[in-house]
């Protein structure tokens, strides 16, 4: 069992028991007196009041309060250098989210100005991946390996020759590559293409959607209007380079999504292949 001291949310300590993480809290502070719900028979944190601000604050928690939805997130300063005193940092980034506070400390050894936070959060499954949790403790062994000083024979130099600050800066980035992968904001999601009718006077040509102010149907004819089933059903001629029964010249310019829409598109009406 693990006991977590919190201050602003950071975590400052932690402790085997609760007596040591008591004796931990800031002097002058006030203690962290208000038990939180039970867990196992046991209270799974203590909040501390500020006497001038009126407000509870986690105090103590115990790291099994993650069933009760506390989570940890990995924070790191973004101020300039020398200009964030940490009391607490309000310039922050949030490389990770986890139930596991261990690999977060872990991970924080090699991001300078970084610190684990705890608090009740919604939770992010991206954290608690097996294969997440498995890569990020083969990168903190391999990276504490190589930060570890090397016994070599004199006579010959060591396998790795870099400055123990260019290692440090090496982990640094590393760290932060493999997190901005696994947390990075996901690539936008582009709007499905869709295959629209358009008349064009008596034409009947085909616009793929979504598209721009200069809409164009796919043979190139300025293409605006929409055409609805009522308007299918009239003396309409279908444009034969759109319905692909003509050549396009030159080729339309289309991406891999716009082309396999269209032509699954057209692929019944075209006229079978002899």
């Amino acid at each position: 069992m693990t006991y977590l001291v919190i201050s602003d949310g950071r975590v400052t300590s932690t402790h085997p028991s609760l007596s040591l993480a008591r004796a931990a809290e800031a002097q002058g502070s006030d203690g962290s007196t208000e038990a939180g719900p039970l867990l196992a028979g046991e209270p799974a944190w203590w909040s501390r009041g500020h006497r001038n601000a009126g407000v509870t604050q986690l105090g103590i928690v115990r790291t099994a309060a993650t069933e009760l939805g506390i989570r940890f997130e990995l924070r790191a300063c973004q101020a300039a250098a020398g200009a964030c005193s940490h009391q607490p940092c309000a310039v922050y980034a949030t490389w990770a989210v986890s139930s596991s506070y261990q690999l977060l400390s872990d991970l924080s050894a090699f991001v300078p100005l970084s610190w684990v936070w705890a608090g009740e959060r919604s939770h992010d499954a991206r954290g608690d991946e097996p294969t997440f949790r498995a890569e990020a403790e083969a990168l903190i062994g391999q990276l504490t390996a190589e930060l570890r000083p090397a016994l070599h024979t004199v006579a010959r130099p060591p396998a790795d020759t870099r400055r123990l600050g260019a290692r440090q800066q090496d982990a640094h980035a590393r760290v932060v590559r493999f997190l901005a992968r696994r947390f990075g904001p996901a690539a936008d999601t582009p709007d499905p293409v869709r295959v629209r009718p358009v008349l064009v006077g008596q034409d009947l040509h085909l616009s793929l959607q979504p598209s721009g102010a200069d809409a164009r149907a796919v043979c190139g004819t300025r293409a605006q209007e929409q055409a609805d089933a009522a308007e299918r059903k009239r003396n309409v001629r279908e444009c034969p380079r759109c319905f692909g029964r003509t050549p396009i010249v030159p080729p339309p310019l289309l991406t891999e999504a716009e082309h396999a829409a269209w032509t699954e598109y057209i692929r019944p009406q075209s006229p079978a292949s002899s």
